[in-house]
């Protein structure tokens, strides 16, 4: 139907719709009706038009109306003239407008008759209300509807019956009569009031209603109402004012108070209605806006829940009780007693009210909406958002005052008085005894006390005890070690949540193949733009954890049964409590697992091996909504004793889903066993842990509730905050209804799957505990070999780099292959594919790479956060391309702006404006081409941040005007962005403040971000970035990253199809913004509706960031994210890196562009159709996502619209500013032609934003440094000002107003002077009355302002500089002030300098109270004695009374400095430091360091300002700094013994004890990298943990070391000795140091293991009865055996050798492996169940084929043993020998002979002989070393490749292995006793020289040079003359080896590859194409490394299980079990 918004399509749902609003009224107290009112209600509503919005029509308002009392005298004319009526009196009737329509509204006329008679009530008429729609706008037109007036009276004696009547038939006739199809609207029925209201501008309302213009019209009341909505969809039937409401905000927590009223419904009783109650259910009806639902439910409470108006609105907007020290016990009582019965409607919001009788407003408890009212002496009150909207003689004023946060303001018109909120609220509390009645609730103590205690206490101890990390309910619930380490003990450590950094860019959980957890599909929702966040500790005064738990009385009949509830502090219960509640029967409670109980448990205890557990969250959320449909929900508390939920994330889902307490048991009972092994510090008590884990807990819930906006946990329980992501419908439908999933995905099918896969894992037949406890941590917030996939892994890292370094295409195209496969593991874009042509279109067709990489931007890092060479380096390259770089909050110092060299200019283009205001100043915001207004950040959406005090550089201080040393705290974006409206103000300001500048403003994606991009579209912003989830951040808590925002593939297209739905997508440029990489990402991004790009992390990655994740530890390796000086020298990035990197990503554009077949970037935006999802799509998760709303083209949704972005220009009527006129009266300042000019004007408070655009014509002349000394301009002005007065306001401007002036005055201001007083014929003493509104002051830089009168709610939040007088402020005052000095002359707010870091604050402390209403924690309070302090005061208060006349300072001075007592001296203790070090003059001591603890280094989260006595003290012991470990520390260099003494003998080259020995400290330099290169691909083909191990050894826990190690390598006895270490290669350490030790460490495990004992035989205990045989008994056979020996198969390992153990025992010489470590290891094998044969050469002692035959699989590790030859002349020579057959020989003679062969081998010497080895790496080192311990007489190797660089080549960046000039052991033993090193470079043998006896007795050899030919390829010729004979006569040719022999292979008929190996299947890479054969190691792959072959044979020995038991549980890659 026409008057319906468009239907929910696409991504567009209008259940996300918000308002915000213009509100006020008119009274006359004494009830006198006049029609004045009327008129001045008109004046007062469009005055405040700027506050409302019009739609794309700009003539269509958003809604306004008015809603006054019955114009009795005017309705009786009316209806007597045209109806030939008479009216009952005043108070008989009721009546009310009905919208209908012209088709239905007899039908429906006369059903409301007839329905009016069932209730004894009568119609006396209908009238068609008289309208006039001439003026209003189309679409309004459109939508008009028939309005109809009804008049209906009743035989009641008295009005309240009658009116009960009249409630009753106005709820039924709303439940009743609605028909689809026919419109019905109620706006009003009622005995006092009436309703006009439409889709209207707030002047049309007056004109559009004729009965408005009449003028005998007439009211003692007005109320009227603009609506700002978010979506240009407003209705008729959604303007204000409502029934009893009107209401300017937001209520967050609407769901669950709606859920939670529907489900009272069951327990609602009334004596007043009987039965017929339930015929006005619902209480809230159905699809209603929020505004909506509270009205309903506040009308309820009126007519039945005896309660008087002013008492049901305290019962719903309750003040912030808890934690409010000032409050009277009894009004604390009553708050108590009705927060049983009912939670907060919490949200920021100022609520009008009226039921005729009474008019009121209230605030919320935070006070985030303007109120300001005045009272004159003609008896009239005016409300109103901003003051100036009423016309009034200051004379005739008497009191100017504001609503206070939490406060009620009443007029009572029947006792004709204001009733102030005191007395008010007093009165209420008294009405009944509710302290009394309180002393009947329940506590946990109580509980506790009611049972019986038997043997002692209760303790967790009645289960079986958990055992440590090997307790198998770990893997069943999803622990992982990482969980376990990363979250879990920092909680108990330090009472709160860790810190990460760097973003989110795992997998969604709906595409993770490791079994995540329900919870993880849940996304928190947090507040943007409609609503602020809050700060939930600097204004913990608002917030509270406290709940009533338990069945819930009849809110209807106030009594003391609303008490009956158990209250519990916070939700999270220990386990003692839990079983207390259990076992008690307390005052008849039972609590079960079913009804006719108190409370059910609902509990997973039971789980184990025969019973599989299903998700607490989804059985909660099942029993919870069946309760509430079926109305039992409000009988029982339902508690959650759960071994799953544990960290922060999880508690919030369930209490979302509506669990009352929880209580973790395994969390518990898991710290306690790990405090038993001293994992954790051994002295904790139960209760100990217990408390931290609370506290932590509650830390975290606070931090998720502020987020969104709520302060009570009451309210945000049930409340359903989340959005599923790939959740299908029928898991939404039963356990989360009406929670958003708009994707679909998975099913309770695979929900379950995914448990028993768990289920399975962990009760399986896998043996190998060890595996299963470490192998279930996939790595879902570190990157990890095998594990979980990230966006930035090591190998797209590495590509991005080579690329971008060295301009490398090669480079590039890796990188796009490897991020393209990252994409679609970890995405939503990876979902989808291209919809490609044929034939793509030629590229030279296609838009220039010049062109795109214009739509190209830097993200908003802010110099703070990265370090100013990074910072500039972006900015460099982002001017060079034509794109722009960002500022970030942190501010731009003028010397990059101003003057830049063009090549070189480090001019950000985007400044950002963020909560945190740092050095946003008038020059600031002139030189910026687009300002950007930050709403929150994707990686923590609706959280602040904060510089802790030592992170803040004298540079950073500057660029931030604040002081070096002092910590800046960024606030939640709150303040002046607190709603739609203060957002269309902001940007409004800063376009005032730079006309050029785009205005652009930063939303994160989340549920309904398109509704809310259409608001700040119609708010007026030209540019919109939605961020994705995924962003990076410098620090937050975990919970932040993980769990809140979602992917910007939603976003996008949501908020392209909201625009498109608005046609407003013409007025706005929409850029994406998350983790965007490669081409791909940017086409999706295009084809769903985005026209610019941000990038951050690649740039960064481009400049050499590795994905350290430290960047909250100021510890960066590579110098970007740092401000350490140390580390900011290693910074190698250039702007040319990241232009390479661009322009391949715009090449790369232009192809797909090709591709698609199209040929400008223009065409690209929206084109949804060139997108389909992917097909064959391996994954069965991303199977199940439907992603067509994703898909859907929103000119679909409608037709012809204008989509191309920023086509047409927003209209801020600039033209119609004050600035025009003084800017054209001060030309002459301006040219600086005249040195002074005097203005006198008028201004009203529709002239926002004074003096801003005057202020950007001073910056672009004069920068920062304001107008020349000397040079003044004073203007003088009269009236009301409107919202940001002087914003901005430069140096030399001095603005002087007699009046009063609304929010945000002098916000921004920069040196100008702002002095306002009351008007000077005022009657009122100023000090008692507000002369200006909220948030003055804020982020002021410099400047002074004086005012006199109150100031209101958060004066001079932010100051960093200004200096203000005021003589009174309201709550909050100077939060997070930085700089500046205030001076406040009498009463101040609560919560005064919360979060003051810097300046000073003095406080005439009048009444004494000033101590308990300030918040003590940052700041010191100190009398007013010194001289210094006694005169700055003294000349302020001279200077307020010269400029104000104010009495109060006049009296002050008289007596001065007597009344000095009375003052305060507020001073931060950081400042205090600073200022001492400033003094003097010194660089501050360098910070003590932590062992290992974050918090000493870097940003911390936001709550870090806190400080933590506790945690101070155990800082204290200091040992080894591993966080600073890889700077302080050098790395060992001495591993070996001296070479002098190791040549002599034959024991191993090792130096022990000197390396174990510094061990811990080598393990202090590794800084365990959020992406940990020693284990990519790269690094460590084992994928080892290496830095977990390298930390447990630090922390010299090396048993838990030893386990990590096993996890990944069978045999690290044998990697720690001979590995080449690639690890150390690839270690982040090595890009500018030398890399940490890793193979030392190792080594050192694993021996000291051996020798304590612990390593023993692990038997498999039971066997699977299959045989498995393994050929060969090398590295890569015994991996694979001992695999499959632990996986219960029967193994034998064939050896052609008398010893098992191949190279490993023959190959390697004993000096470097010990042959008794071999044997130790075979030995162990043999024990476990493995037996070998040896001297059994398969292929010739017994053929493969019957191998094959006679057991289940043979796996094939024979190694590659053919070696390379060198067929020259005179290769028969005697003495040319491999170099295998020497090394084997003469180890087979060191080892004796094994009894069956007696006879010993024959070896080859080298004693006394001229030693040539002809080729290099490990093999030629062993030759030299073994020859130099035989006696040789010289010894020279030949290598035919150039003598490597001492440091890497430009061709050979990090990660790959370093190809550099190496000493092994063996060069260096050769140097001590020749004197040379053997090696010759670029030598190329010729032939062997014959001695004329057959034996060689030298080499002829050449030189060779090395060129670069065609194509890149490597040339080498021969240096013509350098020919040269070496003597020789042993030459060993150590060249490497082909392949495998052949013999085997041949008779199993087994294919080889180009390189002779054997060839294996391209899917199952260890199978061959014989039946049961498998190959793997150096047979299959190649000559290669020791790891490599022991990698190879642990996954072969998986695919053998796979392939014979159809799944595994062996580890994977990186020692990951998984199952897929």
């Amino acid at each position: 139907m026409e008057w319906e918004g468009p239907p929910k399509q696409g991504l567009y749902d209008p259940q996300n719709e918000h308002e915000a609003c213009g509100v006020g009224f008119v009274v006359a107290i004494d009830g006198k009706r006049t029609h004045k009112i009327v008129r001045d209600a008109e004046t007062l509503a469009k005055r405040m038009e700027h506050r409302g919005a019009c739609a794309c029509d700009n003539d269509t308002g958003d809604g306004a109306g008015v809603l006054t009392a019955i114009p009795h005298q005017f309705y009786c004319a009316q209806l007597r003239d045209s109806h030939q009526i008479d009216l009952p009196p005043f108070g008989k009737y009721a009546t009310g407008i009905f919208f209908l329509d012209k088709l239905h509204h007899q039908d429906i006329e006369a059903k409301f008759k007839e329905l009016a008679e069932g209730l004894g009530l009568r119609v006396l008429c209908w009238r068609t209300v008289p309208t006039n729609n001439s003026t209003i706008g189309q679409v309004a037109r459109n939508s008009e509807p028939y309005m109809r007036q009804v008049f209906v009276t009743g035989d009641f004696d008295d009005e309240l019956h009658l009116s009960r009547q009249i409630f009753v038939l106005r709820k039924r006739a709303t439940h009743e009569l609605v028909v689809p199809g026919a419109r019905f609207y109620i706006c009003s029925l009622s005995l006092k009031t009436v309703v006009y209201k439409g889709l209207l501008t707030s002047n049309q309302l007056w004109e559009y209603f004729k009965d408005l213009c009449n003028p005998a019209f007439t009211t003692y009341l007005a109320l009227v109402h603009t609506r700002f909505s978010t979506n240009t969809f407003p209705s008729w039937e959604r303007a204000h004012p409502l029934r009893v409401l009107a209401h300017n905000g937001e209520i967050n927590t609407l769901r669950g108070n709606v859920n939670l009223m529907k489900a009272r419904e069951g327990v609602m009783k009334s004596n007043s209605f009987g039965d017929d109650l339930k015929k006005l259910y619902p209480v809230v009806e159905p699809n209603l806006s929020d505004s909506g639902s509270a009205d309903c439910v506040l009308e309820f409470l009126l007519h039945c829940g005896n309660r008087t108006l002013p008492e049901a609105v305290m019962t719903m907007v309750p003040e912030a009780w808890h934690n409010d020290q000032t409050m009277v016990k009894e009004k604390r009582d009553y708050y108590m007693w009705a927060s049983c019965a009912m939670e907060p409607w919490d949200g920021p919001a100022l609520i009008s009210f009226t039921d005729g009788r009474y008019i009121g407003a209230i605030l919320d408890r935070n006070g985030l909406r303007p109120s300001r009212f005045y009272v004159t002496n003609e008896n009239v009150l005016v409300m109103a958002s901003e003051v100036g909207v009423y016309d009034v003689d200051p004379e005739k004023v008497i009191l100017k005052s504001r609503l206070k946060p939490g406060r009620m303001l009443l007029v009572d018109t029947e006792d004709k008085r204001i009733i102030q909120d005191v007395e008010l609220k007093m009165e209420i509390a008294r009405s009944r005894p509710h302290s009394q009645w309180l002393q009947e609730k329940i506590t946990l103590e109580d509980i506790h006390k009611s049972i019986p205690q038997q043997n002692g206490s209760l303790n967790g101890s009645l289960h079986e005890p958990i055992s440590g990390l090997s307790d198998k309910r770990l893997g069943l619930f999803g622990y992982t070690i990482e969980s376990i380490n990363m979250l879990l003990l920092p909680m108990i450590q330090n009472k709160k949540e860790a810190l990460g950094s760097m973003g989110n860019d795992a997998p969604l959980a709906c595409l993770s193949q490791f079994q995540p957890l329900p919870y993880e599909y849940f996304k928190q929702l947090f507040a943007q733009v409609t609503n602020p966040p809050i700060d939930p500790f600097r204004e913990k005064i608002v917030m509270s954890l406290m709940c009533p738990i338990g069945p819930t009385a009849n809110i209807l009949e106030p009594s003391a049964d609303f008490v009956h509830r158990l209250f519990l502090p916070q939700p999270i219960l220990s386990i003692p409590d839990c079983e207390a509640l259990k076992k008690s029967n307390f005052r008849g409670w039972k609590t079960k697992q079913w009804l006719a109980y108190q409370l059910i448990v609902l509990s997973e205890r039971s789980a184990g091996p025969t019973r599989v557990p299903v998700s607490s969250l989804l059985s909660l959320g099942a029993v919870h909504h069946h309760l509430i449909e079926t109305r039992q929900r409000m009988k029982v508390g339902i508690i959650v004793e759960t071994a799953e939920a544990r960290e922060v994330h999880h508690m919030c889902v369930l209490l979302g889903y509506g669990a009352d307490a929880i209580c973790p048991y395994l969390a518990f009972e898991l710290a306690f066993s790990l405090r038993n092994d001293n994992i954790i510090d051994p002295t904790l008590t139960d209760l100990d842990i217990y408390t931290a884990y609370q506290k932590a807990i509650e830390t975290g819930l606070a931090k998720v509730m502020a987020k969104m906006g709520i302060s009570t946990l009451q309210s945000y329980k049930s409340a359903q905050i989340f959005e599923a992501v790939g959740m299908s419908e029928e898991v939404v439908d039963k356990c989360f209804r009406g929670t958003q999933s708009r994707i679909g995905g998975v099913t309770f099918e695979i929900l379950s799957k995914e448990i028993f896969d768990r289920h399975a894992l962990t009760y399986g037949d896998c043996t190998d505990m060890l595996a299963l406890t470490m192998g279930l941590n996939p790595g879902y917030y570190h990157w990890r070999a095998g594990g979980e996939k990230h966006i930035n892994d090591p190998m797209s890292i590495a590509n991005l780099q080579e690329a971008a370094t060295n301009k490398s295409q090669s480079g590039y195209d890796r990188f796009k292959e490897s991020a393209l496969e990252s994409v679609r593991a970890c995405t939503l874009r990876g979902q989808l594919e291209l919809v490609k042509l044929d034939e793509p279109i030629p590229i030279s067709e296609v838009e220039t790479a010049s062109e795109i990489v214009k739509r190209f931007a830097t993200g908003a890092m802010s110099f703070g956060s990265i370090s100013l060479e990074a910072h500039s380096t972006l900015a460099v390259a982002m001017n060079r391309i034509g794109g722009k770089s960002n500022t970030g909050e942190g501010g731009e110092n003028a010397d990059r702006y101003l003057n830049q060299d063009p090549e070189f200019n480090r001019r950000s283009a985007i400044k950002q404006v963020a909560s945190g205001r740092f050095g946003v100043t008038a020059s600031y915001l002139a030189h910026a081409d687009d300002l950007q207004i930050k709403m929150a950040q994707g990686a923590k959406p609706g959280e602040g941040g904060e510089l802790p005090g030592y992170k803040v550089t004298e540079d950073i201080a500057r660029t931030r005007c604040s002081v070096a040393g002092v910590g800046l705290i960024s606030p939640p974006p709150h303040h002046d962005i607190y709603s739609i409206e203060d957002l269309a103000e902001l940007i409004y300001d800063l376009k005032c403040a730079n006309p050029r500048a785009r205005i652009s403003v930063k939303l994160v994606s989340e549920v309904g971000v398109g509704v809310v991009a259409s608001g700040v579209a119609k708010g007026k912003a030209e540019h919109i970035v939605i961020s994705g989830h995924d962003g990076g951040t410098g620090a937050s808590s975990w919970t932040g990253i993980k769990s809140a925002g979602l992917p910007w593939e939603l976003g996008i297209a949501e908020t392209h199809q909201v625009l498109v739905l608005n046609d407003l997508r013409s007025r706005v440029v929409v850029q994406a913004d998350g983790q965007i990489r490669t081409g791909f990402d940017v086409m999706v991004a295009a084809l769903l509706g985005a026209d610019e790009f941000g990038f951050s992390t690649a740039p960064l990655i481009a400049l050499g960031c590795t994905m350290m994740r430290k960047c909250h530890l100021n510890t960066c390796p590579v110098g970007i994210a740092t401000q350490d000086p140390v580390l900011r020298k290693k910074f190698a990035g250039k702007p040319e890196h990241v232009i390479n990197y661009l322009f391949m990503l715009a090449e790369e554009v232009r192809e797909h562009m090709a591709a698609v077949g199209v040929r400008r970037f223009q065409e690209l935006i929206g084109r949804t159709d060139l997108l389909k999802v992917r097909e064959n799509n391996d994954n069965h998760k991303a199977r199940a996502l439907n992603l067509s709303l994703i898909l859907k083209n929103a000119l679909h949704m409608r037709p012809g619209v204008n989509i191309v972005g920023g086509s047409k220009s927003q209209d801020f009527q600039l033209e119609k500013r004050l600035d025009n006129q003084i800017i054209q009266q001060c030309a002459g300042i301006l040219d600086g032609t005249q040195k002074h000019v005097d203005i006198s004007m008028k201004i009203t408070n529709e002239d926002r934003a004074f003096t801003s655009t005057f202020s950007y014509h001073i910056a672009m002349k004069y920068s920062d440094h304001g107008l020349p000394d000397g040079t003044t301009v004073n203007i003088s002005l009269t009236g009301s000002a409107g919202q940001s007065f002087c914003a901005f306001l430069s140096k030399g401007v001095t603005v002087t107003l007699e009046g009063d002036s609304n929010d945000y005055v002098g916000k921004g201001l920069c040196g100008g002077t702002v002095i306002i007083y009351p008007p000077k014929n005022s009657p009122f003493e100023s000090h008692l009355n507000v002369i200006v509104g909220n948030v003055c002051l804020y982020g002021a830089t410099s400047g002074r302002a004086y005012f006199r009168g109150i100031a209101s709610e958060r004066f001079c939040v932010r100051n960093s500089g200004c200096v203000a007088v005021v003589e009174g402020v309201g709550d909050h005052g100077c939060e997070y002030m930085t700089g500046g000095t205030v001076l406040v002359l009498g009463l101040t707010g609560r919560n005064f300098a919360a979060g003051m870091s810097g300046g000073v604050a003095y406080v005439n402390d009048v009444d004494g109270s000033f101590k308990g209403k300030c918040n003590p924690e940052m700041v010191e309070l100190l009398p007013l004695e010194k001289q210094d302090d006694l005169d700055i005061v003294k000349t302020l208060l001279e200077e307020f009374v010269e400029y104000t006349g104010s009495l109060i300072a006049k009296e002050l001075l008289e007596t001065w400095p007597e009344p000095a007592h009375k003052f305060v001296k507020v001073f931060p203790y950081e400042y205090q430091r600073a200022l001492k070090q400033l003094a003097l003059k010194q660089p501050s001591p360098p910070k003590l360091e932590a062992n290992g603890k974050l918090e000493e280094n870097g940003l911390v989260d936001i709550e870090e300002a806190v400080r933590d006595i506790e945690k101070d003290k155990k800082n204290l012991e200091k040992i080894l700094d591993k966080t600073r470990g890889f700077i302080k520390y050098p790395r060992e260099t001495s591993m070996y013994r001296p070479a002098e003494k190791r040549l002599r003998d034959w024991d191993e080259i090792y130096n022990f004890a000197h390396v174990r020995r510094g061990l811990r400290v080598q393990a202090a330099r590794c800084m365990e990298c959020g992406v940990p290169f020693c284990q990519s691909q790269h690094g460590c083909p084992l994928g080892n943990i290496i830095p977990k191990w390298n930390d447990l050894i630090y922390r010299a826990d090396w048993k838990q070391a030893l386990a990590h190690l096993l996890q990944t390598n069978n045999f690290p006895e044998f990697t720690g000795r001979v590995c080449p270490a690639p690890c150390e290669g690839a270690c982040v350490l090595g890009i500018s140091e030398p890399p940490v030790t890793i193979k030392n460490i190792e080594c050192a495990i694993i021996d000291h293991a051996f020798d304590s004992g612990w390593i023993q035989p692990e038997i498999p205990t039971n066997r699977n009865g299959k045989t498995a045989a393994v050929v060969g008994s090398g590295p890569a056979g015994l991996a694979c055996a001992h695999q499959l020996n632990k996986a219960g198969y029967t193994v034998t390992v064939f050896e052609r050798n008398d010893r098992p153990g191949g190279l490993l025992q023959y190959g390697i010489p004993s000096m470097k492996l010990s042959k008794e470590v071999v044997a130790r290891r075979i030995k162990l094998m043999a024990a476990e169940g493995i037996s070998f044969k040896c001297n059994v050469d398969v292929g010739k002692d017994i053929s493969g084929a019957e191998l094959a035959n006679e057991y289940d699989a043979v796996v094939l590790c024979m190694g590659a043993t053919w070696p390379r030859d060198l067929p020259l002349k005179g290769r028969q020579l005697n003495g040319i020998h491999f170099a295998m057959e020497f090394l084997e020989g003469w180890q087979k003679k060191q080892a004796g002979p094994t009894q069956h062969h007696a006879k010993s081998t024959q070896h080859i010497s080298a004693k006394d002989k001229n030693v040539l080895v002809i080729g290099g790496g490990d093999t030629g080192c062993d030759c030299i070393a073994t020859s130099l311990r035989q006696g040789a007489k010289s010894i020279t190797t030949f290598e035919i490749l150039p003598e490597p660089k001492n440091s890497r080549g430009q061709d050979n960046p990090w990660p790959q292995w370093p190809r550099v000039f190496r000493v092994d052991y063996g060069h260096e033993e050769v140097k001590v006793k020749f004197g040379n090193d053997p090696r010759r470079f670029s030598t190329l043998t010729k032939e062997f020289l014959d001695d004329g006896e057959g034996n060689v007795c030298g080499v002829s050899a050449v030189e060779v040079e090395w060129t670069r030919g065609a194509g890149g390829r490597w040339d080498m010729k021969e240096i013509p003359g350098t020919n040269k004979v070496y003597k020789a006569e042993l030459v060993l040719l150590a060249m490497g080896f082909l392949g495998p022999e052949r013999y085997v292979a041949n008779q199993l008929e087994l294919p080889l590859d180009a390189r002779s190996n054997v060839e294996t299947a391209k899917d199952n890479i260890y199978k061959t194409p014989a039946n049961n054969v498998f190959a793997a190691g150096d047979c299959r792959r190649g000559q290669s490394l020791v790891v490599w072959a022991i990698s190879e044979g642990r996954q072969a020995a998986r695919a053998v299980d796979v392939f014979l038991q159809g799944h595994s549980y062996l580890p994977g890659p990186g020692g990951v079990v998984h199952d897929h």
